[in-house]
């Protein structure tokens, strides 16, 4: 009790806070806390902008163009003076310098802002009076100098605009001016005058010098098939197919013999042949194909697997199997942040998601199927294990062999892989990395059959195009092309006409009827098929009856159906005789004729321009290529042709009127040709190690070789060989 009242007694004695005091303490407590809360907040407002307001790559291109400017006017300020930098600029034009002004060039005394002490921060977040002078003589320096293009040029401006707009609000956003009342520079110096005028120098000297020499061609579907008819010739991928559906059916990888050389070169070409369908199909800009993920791609293996198997399996595929789909998202589709700005949400971003179906009438396009065969071919026979989410699909594949997941192809890598398959192919022309993009784009816009073509509003909507594009866009892929067409008159003098100008990409001449004049010409045409028929029958009967061991016709000759090459029975030469019978007995008399004597066949000229290289090939220089190499060259000739030595059209897709007839002079040689191609295709499905195996002769060149085919057709029973 006593301590109680002492205690009680000293509280009585403390000194007492006052209310205010009290109030006053908690406040400073309580606001201190709120000023750290705020402190956080403000940091995740920073990171938030500076990670979402801009696309991934867009914010590492433009980092990198400050970075460079910033490392350009630092390395003018190692010398002690600025005045004697400004001597340099303005007199030294040797290699070793860098040449920011023309040697002509006055610096004016009331504008003398290179001998400012502000001009060396001139690139920093907060600009100051010399900024906009600064990035002027840097755009000149990149534009005029470097000569790069305006595309790179305003990208740097963009760059330093978009720093400078989030130092400090709206400080520094707007006109570039000095506001006299408050005594600063305000505005943005990417949007001054000075900055301007630089920009439009640059875009006229662009136009001037004939910017549009290094505009990419675009790859178009004919471009697409005579590219993978390249990558068939040079690389055995049936091989790779094979060996997929053998997976697929139970077999181990390995189980397969599959030596390191041919695994990296099948895989080399599949890798292309699957990234120019997805680039043809998806109309993908370099960055954002290479880029591509596994967790970017939605399918379903138990139900696309089947799909897969009967592709393989050469099966039709049936409805339902027809209507199956994967779906591919393009995360770094270019663009998305306007549409986030405009306030396009959930349904308009569907834009970067793709279903993709099967198309197998158009094999190089058909990214649904290469797709899938190039994912399993990196699962089964490079990871021995299921792709990662983020493995990606187009990955590095070193020079032994070896592919790296987690590393991307590089840009400088698609354009080789052009430039190779493009010049393999004989294609002529300038091929930049959105070939794809256009080609696919003017396909389906312009040129895919008549009830295919897209509507303009579903090509802006699968590019990813916005509504109001302005032509450097739509029109440089879609209407300038098709302004061309429709204005193209230079077959004025063709005996039917395309009707460009009367509809889109001259489907009217497509869907009119035929005139009469058409219909006489089309009567004259089969006419005149019909009689060189008779002539070519009546020739090779006088020709049979004078010799007894007439040349045999090799049975088979090559077709082209759905974008696979087969092998077609023709009628033995006695069929023909019957086939001859029959139709002279069929003939009126008064229309009988008489088969050409040999004086009058010889004396007519063959069709101007075509021609078969001889093998081996002749080089530039003169030299020769090795007889062991003629068999490859043959199939070259066969599939994709030789433009260099005049054979423009490949020898499978020769009609017969170019061999027969008047050009019945190449009837030998193309057959002999069709003899060692076609034994290669069809009868060794393109395997080179299989085929020389079964022909050393190959070795010795392509006589000896085709004697060797000839004598195992014969023993087949697929070469009837006559008695002397």
């Amino acid at each position: 009790m006593a301590r109680a009242a002492r205690l009680k007694k000293d509280s009585a004695k403390a000194p007492q806070l006052p209310d205010a005091a009290q109030k006053k303490a908690g406040q400073k407590t309580r606001s201190a806390a709120a000023k750290t809360a705020l402190e956080d907040v403000q940091k995740c407002k920073e990171h938030g902008i500076k990670t979402h307001l801009q696309a991934n790559n867009t914010r590492t291109n433009y980092a990198g163009h400050v970075r460079r400017g910033r490392e350009w006017l630092a390395s003018h300020f190692e010398t002690p003076s600025c005045s004697a930098v400004s001597e340099t600029w303005r007199g030294d034009t040797s290699e070793n310098s860098l040449v920011l002004l023309p040697a002509t060039a006055e610096i004016h005394a009331d504008n003398d802002v290179y001998e400012d002490p502000a001009f060396k921060y001139a690139f920093e977040s907060i600009p100051n009076r010399c900024s906009d002078k600064a990035l002027a003589l840097f755009m000149s320096l990149k534009g005029f100098h470097e000569n790069l293009s305006k595309t790179t040029v305003e990208s740097i401006r963009l760059a330093f605009k978009k720093l400078w707009e989030l130092s400090d609000g709206d400080t520094y956003r707007g006109k570039w001016h000095f506001n006299e009342m408050k005594q600063r520079w305000e505005g943005n110096p990417a949007d001054s005058a000075d900055i301007y005028d630089v920009l439009s120098s640059i875009k006229h000297k662009a136009s001037a010098e004939g910017g549009d020499r290094t505009h990419s061609m675009a790859m178009t579907k004919d471009y697409m098939d005579r590219a993978f008819r390249w990558h068939q010739t040079v690389c055995p991928l049936e091989i790779a197919l094979q060996m997929v559906q053998k997976v697929m059916s139970g077999a181990r990888p390995s189980d397969m013999h599959l030596d390191l050389e041919m695994r990296t070169k099948l895989t080399r070409h599949l890798e292309q042949v699957t990234f120019a369908s997805n680039g043809w199909t998806l109309w993908t800009r370099c960055f954002e194909l290479v880029k591509l993920q596994r967790k970017d791609i939605s399918l379903d293996t138990t139900i696309l697997d089947g799909v897969l198997g009967m592709y393989l399996a050469n099966e039709t595929l049936t409805l339902s199997k027809c209507t199956s789909y994967f779906e591919i998202f393009l995360a770094h589709r270019k663009g998305w942040q306007k549409k986030v700005d405009k306030g396009q949400w959930e349904a308009d971003l569907r834009s970067n998601h793709y279903k993709i179906y099967p198309r197998p009438n158009m094999p190089a396009c058909d990214n649904f199927f290469w797709m899938l065969v190039w994912i399993k071919w990196l699962e089964s026979f490079h990871y021995g294990r299921t792709l990662q989410p983020n493995d990606f699909i187009f990955p590095v594949m070193s020079a032994n062999g070896v592919v790296h997941p987690g590393q991307p192809i590089s840009h400088d890598t698609v354009q080789k892989w052009i430039n190779e398959s493009t010049t393999g192919a004989g294609i002529r022309g300038n091929f930049s990395t959105h070939c794809f993009r256009r080609g696919g784009a003017q396909y389906w816009f312009m040129f895919a059959p008549v009830g295919q073509r897209w509507t303009l509003a579903k090509v802006r909507w699968w590019g990813g195009w916005a509504d109001g594009e302005q032509r450097d866009t739509l029109v440089r892929y879609l209407l300038d092309e098709l302004y061309a067409y429709k204005t193209d008159y230079s077959d004025a003098l063709a005996p039917i006409s395309r009707g460009a100008d009367a509809s889109l990409a001259g489907e009217q001449a497509l869907m009119r009827p035929a005139s009469i004049e058409e219909l006489h010409m089309v009567h004259s045409s089969v006419t005149t098929d019909v009689n060189n028929l008779r002539n070519d029958i009546g020739s090779s009967c006088a020709s049979e009856s004078r010799t007894r061991s007439p040349r045999p016709t090799p049975p088979y000759t090559p077709s082209h159906e759905g974008g696979h090459l087969t092998a077609t029975h023709r009628p033995s030469p006695r069929a023909a005789t019957s086939q001859s019978s029959i139709l002279a007995s069929q003939r009126p008399a008064a229309t009988k004729t008489t088969p050409p004597s040999k004086n009058t066949t010889s004396q007519s000229l063959p069709t101007a321009g075509l021609v078969i290289p001889r093998v081996p090939v002749t080089r530039p220089n003169g030299t020769t290529s090795p007889k062991s190499k003629s068999w490859k060259e043959i199939i070259e000739h066969w599939l994709v042709g030789d433009p260099d030595r005049g054979l423009r059209t490949p020898l499978k897709d020769w009609p017969k009127e170019w061999y027969q007839g008047a050009n019945r002079r190449f009837a030998s040689k193309y057959h002999q040709r069709a003899t060692i191609a076609l034994e290669f295709i069809n009868e060794y499905e393109s395997n080179e190690s299989r085929f020389l195996a079964a022909y050393p002769e190959a070795e010795m060149g392509h006589t000896q070789l085709l004697k060797a085919i000839n004598e195992a057709r014969a023993a087949r029973g697929q070469r009837i060989s006559r008695k002397k």
